[in-house]
């Protein structure tokens, strides 16, 4: 359903939940996470799915993890070469766990 719709960037691999992924420098954290088929990062407290919507910072609903513990949003973090995401929605890290 995504697609690069420029020309080719230089390929990285990041880490989403510890599983390689493959991605394109520059690129939104968000934006690799729906071209992976992820659409639900977290749930609500009343247990509703949510994801990246927005696109640009508004939302909140791509909360995502990163390896030192800080929460961000990954329509606002641009992968880099062996960044590492965990999915507050994953069974590893439940949302509101402290690390």
């Amino acid at each position: 359903m995504f697609r690069h719709i420029n020309g080719h960037k230089t390929d990285i691999t990041i880490f989403i939940d510890e599983k390689p992924t493959n991605a394109s420098s520059g690129e939104t954290v968000a934006a690799v996470l729906l071209r992976e088929n992820i659409y639900a990062v977290h749930t609500t407290p009343n247990g509703e799915p949510r994801g990246p919507y927005c696109m640009m910072g508004v939302c909140f609903d791509c909360m995502v993890t990163l390896e030192d513990g800080q929460n961000e949003q990954a329509c606002q973090i641009e992968a880099t070469e062996g960044l590492k995401i965990y999915l507050p929605i994953s069974d590893r890290y439940k949302v509101g766990e402290c690390f």
